[in-house]
């Protein structure tokens, strides 16, 4: 059953009321400025980054009691997070999104790891847990200047835990409501011949969304429960006193139990999937100010899901599908000068998939692509960096493509500064977009047809700029992080529908419909370039710690988004609520014992194309915590509550509800 809000939130400042004894101090959170890796992939400070980049932290993804890595975004300024039982978790900035969240570029230590067929990213397959993650550095906003294509609306990094961090043994068990049990074992060591390694095996379950009647129509809605089993491997070596190997495998097997029984179209049906990657780097310090690095990765995942199609006549649905992604790239940094520093690098790319269902063919289709990129850094004087940035794409679909990037930081002391920046960036289309052919087939024959190009899209174009302002007060433990954005999109990709047979809808080849099919004129979507659109609006952050007093992370963003005649949806305008908030606190008291509480909110707002309303939405989470054991063991016992304040509606208000969730969690180390 849920907990009450009012109980649960007064139990909850009981708790934050004791009166701790002395806390042990500890060095303040800004004692030395963070440095960010993903807004120019160069190690620097917030206050010099030429975009807007948040950083969550080991504490704050404990504090959040989140299970599941998508989730962790919302703490992140003006993103969204839902769930839907159809497929993968959505996430999306400031609004214009749908079931598939092609738009943002989601790395896993600066490997792409957005799915080749749709571009979108497959959050619960992901073979990589919560508890590998040392931090997460999210890009606010276009940054085709440093990622080339598809880094369109934001770039998300998860950067692992290195094997140097850890040592021993751990053990991590969690159960509660819904089914929800995870078991994780973890192992570190350190060879004779100086190879830091990392072992690690784990099982969850859970059930997302139970059987349930769309709220209007009666019509019954989808069911959910997933499992997952995850293997993974890391080791790291220094082999001399200037070189560095890394290496990352993972394999992650995957079952969703998706459909309803009374859904005649869809039933109840597994769908299995199993994704694993190889990740291999070599770092060389040349000097104190020249690095060079080679990245070289293999990922594939593949999705198992058929089922029998109950309205007559039977015919068995094949969902299956396959992607692949081979990567290599190099980088070298360097400082010409005292006030000069550039970057240089290049990639290459190779991607496949192969759907019958999705693009109507037995083969495979593939692509290669190569990019240049570079960022040339000048500190003008002792206040203003002028940072200069481009890559150049030639993508296998969409061509030479120049994405350019000028920015401006200004400080106005030693612990704060203004940036300016503005650049263009381009997201080609997917292979689902440029080559879509959704149908069902029987034998040669086309009985259903959904979505499909009909003629050659072009990439998705968006010219953005912001200013912004960062503080990072040390003494106070304060930091700051202002931005007002806009962005101008061109040539926004979308769906059209049309009726098959009328003007410029043709049928596909061997089409030989439904007889029930004719009950109603048969219609196809198909993918055009939409009208223009422009969003703006603005951002503002705030982390507060101070040692014995507990910590505050606020954030609230501000959007609006304009739509030009012609758009292909009318929900466009109201895809971004009004304003985004998320607020977590975090108090350490005597004992050993740790509270936090989260709460995130959005405005009104309709999720695209599959999605649809979901009205004002607030939820609370409180998690209780106490370490035990030897210091350094990492021995804790947790009690976690989820959405305490009662079920909400999710992607889409009137068939999805998340339910409330308690947990308790109990983790061991020796």
């Amino acid at each position: 059953m849920p907990l009450p809000f009012n109980r649960a939130l007064l139990g909850f400042m009981s708790v934050l009321s004791l009166s701790p004894a002395a806390v042990q101090a500890s060095d303040l959170f800004f004692d030395d400025m963070p440095l960010v890796l993903t807004a120019s992939r160069m190690a620097q400070s917030p206050l010099d980054a030429p975009v807007a980049v948040s950083i969550i932290d080991r504490e704050m993804i404990k504090a959040s009691g989140f299970t599941e890595i998508h989730e962790l975004l919302r703490l992140v300024p003006g993103f969204l997070v839902a769930d839907w039982p159809k497929g993968p978790p959505v996430v999306a900035r400031h609004g214009l999104a749908d079931a598939h969240d092609r738009r943002l570029k989601v790395m896993i230590d600066g490997r792409t790891v957005n799915r080749p067929l749709r571009g979108d990213t497959a959050w619960q397959d992901l073979p990589i847990r919560v508890e590998d993650i040392d931090r997460i550095e999210v890009v606010r906003g276009a940054h085709g200047a440093a990622y080339g294509v598809n880094a369109f609306d934001g770039v998300i990094n998860i950067i692992t835990r290195s094997p140097v961090t850890e040592d021993g043994y751990s053990l991590t068990t969690q159960a509660g409501q819904g089914g929800f049990t995870d078991v994780a074992f973890r192992s570190n060591g350190l060879t004779a011949n100086g190879i830091d390694w990392r072992f690690s095996a784990s099982r969850r379950e859970a059930e997302n969304f139970g059987p349930r009647f769309d709220d209007r129509t009666r019509v019954p809605t989808e069911t959910e429960t997933v499992r997952n089993t995850l293997v993974s491997f890391s080791a790291t070596q220094q082999i001399s006193a200037n070189d560095e190997i890394n290496l990352h495998l993972a394999v992650n097997e995957g079952s969703a139990e998706r459909g309803n029984d009374l859904d005649l179209a869809e039933p109840l049906h597994d769908e299995d999937t199993r994704s694993q990657f190889f990740h291999l780097s070599w770092l060389r310090s040349l000097d104190a100010d020249a690095e060079l690095t080679l990245h070289l990765s293999h990922q594939s995942e593949r999705v198992r899901a058929g089922w029998v199609r109950r309205t007559p006549p039977l015919v068995p649905i094949d969902m299956n599908t396959d992607g692949q992604r081979d990567e290599l790239e190099l980088q070298y940094t360097a400082r010409l000068a005292p006030a000069w520093r550039m970057l240089i690098g290049a990639g290459v790319r190779r991607e496949s998939v192969q759907s019958v269902h999705y693009l109507n063919a037995d083969h495979a289709l593939k692509g290669s692509s190569s990019q240049l990129f570079g960022t040339l850094t000048w500190d003008a004087t002792t206040q203003l960096t002028l940072d200069m940035g481009a890559t150049v794409e030639d993508h296998y679909f969409s061509g030479t493509l120049l994405s350019p990037r000028l920015s401006a930081n200004y400080a106005l002391s030693d612990t704060s500064a203004v940036r300016v920046s503005s650049g263009i960036s381009y997201r080609s289309p997917s292979f689902f977009e440029s080559s879509a052919e959704e149908v069902i087939r029987v034998g040669d024959k086309v009985k259903w047809v959904g979505v499909r190009t009909f003629d050659t899209v072009e990439p998705e174009r968006v010219e953005h700029a912001e200013i912004g302002y960062v503080a990072h007060w040390r003494e106070i433990g304060l930091g700051l992080d202002l931005r007002a954005f806009h962005e101008r999109y061109s040539r926004y990709l979308d769906t059209r529908s049309c009726v098959i047979y009328q003007a410029n809808c043709p049928p596909p080849a061997n089409y030989e419909p439904f007889p029930h099919a004719f009950d109603r004129p048969p219609k196809q979507f198909r993918f055009v370039n939409s009208a223009a659109l422009t969003r703006h609006g603005a951002e503002f952050s705030l982390d507060w710690r101070q040692p014995g007093v507990g910590r505050v992370i606020f954030s609230t963003a501000v959007i609006d988004i304009d739509a030009k005649a012609g758009a292909s949806d009318g929900d466009f305008e109201l895809s971004a609520p009004s304003t985004i908030s998320s607020l977590l606190l975090i108090k350490e008291f005597a004992s050993r014992w740790t509270a936090s509480a989260g709460f995130y909110h959005h405005g009104d707002m309709y999720w695209l194309n599959d999605g649809d309303r979901v009205p004002d939405t607030r939820r609370l989470d409180l998690r209780l915590a106490r370490s035990f054991g030897h210091p350094g063991s990492n021995n804790e016992f947790a009690i976690v509550a989820q959405s305490v304040n009662g079920r909400y509606p999710e992607f889409y208000e009137r068939k999805y509800r998340h339910e409330p969730r308690v947990y308790l969690s109990l983790s061991l180390g020796w």
